[in-house]
């Protein structure tokens, strides 16, 4: 029986029309399917202005898409980028875990979900201060951080309040969320280890003297890197201190830019305002749609946000009851939150195949491999590239 898959691609356009590769894309299949019927079809082209391209979705056999984009390519002045091909259609469409649609977006490789194992290093520690992390989801439970602590095997710390324990329950789900996103970002980099650190639940909001004694305790227990996915919404002086004591530290710091859909240079959101002040380990991230363009929610910044990320409909771990059906276990997300999830997961790869780079360095690779997209208004210009 013949798979289908789904094929992506862009054709930058610098010496024909617009008009005379669509025409050679529909010609092509036009062919195909006089020769042999039913192999390949268009489900999307889409037309971009600036800069001049088009991005095409195809649907069919793997043999019959090869031969219509070579076709494609053979016009003068087309260039394909982004050629995104390699998943069956079904896989492709959602509801799957990991996510192909955003991993294959961000990389050019024809299967960025093969595993592949670093060379022998230390582990790379990723802290994710937030709601904490559902530790027994059978997608996380083998990537999970493991301290003792009066003898005891702990997965990281729940600071709230008074409550200083390390219980690190997920009761509200975002922190499994952005768990599941690191961790196929990271392609399972055996290496990878998830920190959970919990400073809010489903009773306590995200409140800054919590957040900063939860970016304390990654500080103080060896995390390689911090991702912070919320907004305070007002300034908070702890957080600064505990985000300047991060970096003093040599960590890279992860912040998601925010979801109000403004500008970050006029109205600052906080933390992501406090990246400013460590320019060499701290990073603000957008979030784009499936067309690379900026999500509608996402915050910007030409000056304060530095790079973006996919942030629209990924699926990702999710708490779950035990006798829940698989499907239960992942969940779609969108925000900011996602954006910086992945970004944060790109660093953990990168340093699971390159752990002496420091933050400064990590920090440079990410921001200048990025996709260009002169549209999204971010200092680097572009959306994260994993390659």
């Amino acid at each position: 029986m013949r798979e289908d898959v789904l094929r992506r691609f862009r054709v930058h356009v610098a010496g024909p029309t617009l008009d005379d590769v669509e025409n050679a894309l529909r010609a092509a299949i036009k062919e195909r399917e006089r020769t042999q019927p039913g192999q390949a079809r268009v489900l999307e082209v889409r037309r971009v202005e600036r800069p001049l391209m088009l991005e095409v979705q195809l649907r069919g056999a793997a043999p019959a898409l090869s031969r219509v984009v070579a076709t494609v390519a053979s016009v003068p002045g087309a260039r394909i980028l982004r050629d995104l091909v390699g998943l069956p259609a079904d896989a492709q469409r959602g509801g799957v875990y990991p996510d192909p649609e955003p991993l294959l977006r961000m990389s050019a490789e024809p299967d960025p979900l093969t595993e592949r194992a670093p060379p022998a290093a230390r582990p790379v520690t990723v802290a994710i201060v937030d709601s904490g992390i559902a530790v027994d989801h059978p997608d996380l439970k083998d990537h999970l951080w493991t301290g003792t602590v009066a003898g005891r095997r702990v997965h990281g710390a729940r600071r709230i309040g008074e409550k200083r324990d390390h219980d690190v329950a997920d009761e509200d789900g975002h922190g499994t969320l952005l768990a599941g996103t690191i961790l196929a970002t990271a392609r399972r980099a055996p290496t990878v280890q998830l920190m959970a650190v919990k400073f809010f639940d489903g009773a306590t909001r995200p409140a800054a003297a919590n957040a900063a004694r939860a970016i304390d305790f990654a500080i103080d227990h060896g995390a390689d890197i911090i991702d912070l996915s919320w907004d305070l919404g007002i300034d908070a002086p702890e957080v600064r201190r505990a985000i300047q004591g991060a970096c003093a530290a040599g960590k890279l710091v992860v912040i998601a830019a925010g979801n109000d859909g403004s500008n970050n240079d006029r109205f600052p959101s906080v933390p992501a305002c406090y990246a400013a002040e460590c320019p060499e380990s701290a990073l603000t991230v957008m979030a784009t749609n499936r067309y690379d363009e900026r999500a509608w929610f996402s915050n910007y910044g030409d000056l304060s946000v530095d790079l973006a990320a996919p942030g629209v409909g990924s699926v990702s771990t999710y708490p779950f009851l035990s006798n829940a059906s698989e499907a239960r276990r992942y969940h779609r997300y969108s925000g900011t939150s996602a954006a910086s999830a992945h970004v944060t997961g790109a660093a953990a790869l990168v340093m699971s195949r390159a752990p002496h780079l420091t933050a400064k360095e990590l920090k440079a690779r990410l921001v200048g491999s990025v996709d260009p997209l002169p549209d999204l208004r971010c200092r680097s210009g572009g959306r994260l590239r994993l390659d």
